[in-house]
């Protein structure tokens, strides 16, 4: 089985163009989206058309199943912005997604097998994300999950080879490189570079692991975000850097 890889679009519609481009060039049996596809000052309406339009699995992320909201009040900026400009099937059919999906002997997930609000594969020290250690990362998943564990929230791409031979992947954000967040605590996501990231996971007698950055117009992006308010994404939008931690 050859899964092309793909999470956290947060609706941005020429990423997400982009990486589908890439991907029918690379012969997949099949794609599954890992969750938080619209939350963004981007394009979340047609974002999730082409999502939709495009055959492939979904499990559901954090700011999929905040948009289930029945109103818009108390969500933060970005969730926000996504209600308002989804209609009510659109937002009941992310938050309806299931919380984890097995493909091929991959167990998929939005962000760890517990939650979808708490990071498998990356820790937090002095407010910025950094790789997890095996051990934590086995105790979230426990001692009887399938060969390969697919995850995302994180925005950060990662591989992990267990002892045991199990495998965690997790292919970045296809459309947010970089983001700010308060919640376990104030910590920063930074990708370093504005590409569009996903993954191609070959499982067979071993997995094979390849990790994509591609460019795309991202300026278009940005100039998006700078249209819809929102400064801090089109900077992280041009540089994979978030715009508070210079």
């Amino acid at each position: 089985m050859r899964l092309g890889v793909i999470a956290d679009v947060h609706g941005n519609l020429p990423a997400l163009e982009a990486v589908l481009a890439s991907l029918a060039g690379l012969s997949v049996d099949r794609i599954v989206n890992l969750g938080d596809c619209a939350s963004g000052p981007l394009w979340p309406a047609e974002t999730m058309r082409l999502l939709r339009a495009t055959p492939m699995s979904h499990v559901r992320g954090n700011h999929d199943r905040a948009l289930g909201a029945a109103s818009p009040d108390g969500l933060g900026a970005s969730d926000s912005y996504a209600w308002r400009n989804l209609d009510a099937e659109a937002r009941g059919w992310l938050a309806g997604l299931p919380f984890e999906l097995t493909i091929g002997g991959a167990r998929c997930v939005h962000a760890s097998p517990k939650d979808d609000d708490t990071y498998l594969l990356d820790a937090i020290e002095d407010g910025r994300l950094v790789a997890a250690t095996p051990a934590a990362v086995e105790a979230l998943i426990g001692p009887a999950h399938p060969a390969v564990i697919l995850c995302g929230h994180s925005h950060q791409p990662r591989l992990l080879r267990l002892d045991d031979g199990r495998v965690v992947v997790n292919p970045g954000s296809v459309g947010n490189p970089a983001y700010h967040a308060t919640e376990p605590s104030i910590h920063v996501s930074e990708s370093g570079a504005p590409d569009a990231r996903f993954a191609i996971v070959e499982i067979a007698d071993a997995v094979t692991v390849e990790h994509h950055a591609i460019a795309y117009d991202w300026e278009h992006a940005a100039r998006r975000a700078e249209a819809n308010g929102r400064a801090d994404w089109a900077h992280a939008l041009r540089t994979g850097q978030v715009l508070t931690s210079r």
